[in-house]
């Protein structure tokens, strides 16, 4: 029997594990339907995704007897007619596998067999459970990793299946050369200072690039007014580490930097920034 709640399935129409995340926003699509399964192989009980303080998946009938995720029962209660709650630990933070939005999946007929579940409970065993995260929720979870957690932990940029070790790219590693650098499929990163202006940021890389007979720096000035991320205020004035993707610096002869347009709406593309500086 479980304590913890049950953040991940098995899915009939991707083929592989899902979390309970992925899961609840395909059922925000009303043209989707998922089928998904208890992982275990004496259970396979249908469960769907529900969330409340957290996402979890619940069964829609009840896990077979002995199975890990059958819930407790809950305890008995000073006030009649009332179940005692039960403290439930809060689930670790999800470890997203892609880098973007949940990707479309092609629509299964029937249902599938226990052996068809078999084959899905043997995949989940050895293949991560699908988790699509934001650029910030991919950094955060680079941050929290060791060296050996990020050579095995796989993650999707577009059509590139990496690892979260081969995901990042050290500018304190790579040529002067910027426009070597592949930001469409890595996320790059290196350290910056951050400046904090009466109505703007100024975000500087500390590493600097060849341009014709000199090296300059790139260079950042997000206005205040941007849809910034509310911690930049807590970073001004000090070092930080500077992450980049999906965006190509150009030199800009009139600032004399390399620079480059952010659009703080986008949840997969663009810069993101952490105190001090991280190596990899």
């Amino acid at each position: 029997m479980r304590d913890e709640l049950m953040t991940e399935a098995l899915c009939w129409q991707t083929g592989a594990g899902i979390s309970a995340d992925d899961a609840y926003e395909y059922k925000q699509n009303d043209s989707i339907h998922l089928d998904c399964y208890c992982p275990h192989d004496n259970c396979f009980a249908e469960v769907h995704p529900a969330r409340k303080k957290h996402t979890y998946f619940v069964a829609r009938a009840k896990h077979a007897p002995g199975c890990p995720n059958e819930a407790r029962s809950s305890e008995s209660s000073s006030y009649p007619g009332e179940p005692k709650p039960r403290d439930t630990p809060e689930p670790p933070a999800p470890i997203p596998t892609l880098l973007g939005p949940t990707p479309p999946i092609e629509p299964k007929s029937g249902k599938p067999t226990r052996e068809d579940l078999l084959k899905l409970a043997a995949t989940f065993r050895v293949v991560p459970a699908q988790r699509s995260g934001t650029l910030e929720e991919v950094i955060d979870a680079w941050t929290l990793m060791t060296r050996d957690e990020r050579v095995l932990r796989p993650l999707t940029i577009g059509n590139e299946t990496l690892t979260y070790e081969t995901a990042f790219i050290f500018l304190g590693r790579v040529s002067n050369d910027i426009h070597t650098l592949n930001s469409l499929d890595r996320i790059i990163f290196g350290a910056a200072t951050v400046e904090q202006k009466e109505h703007y940021y100024v975000i500087k890389s500390r590493r600097k690039f060849v341009h014709e007979a000199g090296n300059q720096q790139l260079c950042l000035t997000p206005g205040k007014t941007d849809r910034i991320p509310e911690y930049f205020a807590t970073l001004a004035n000090q070092d930080a580490t500077l992450f980049w993707h999906g965006v190509t610096p150009t030199f800009s002869g009139e600032r004399k930097a390399f620079r480059f347009g952010v659009d703080f709406r986008s949840e997969y593309v663009g810069i993101a920034l952490r105190p001090g500086e991280l190596l990899p």
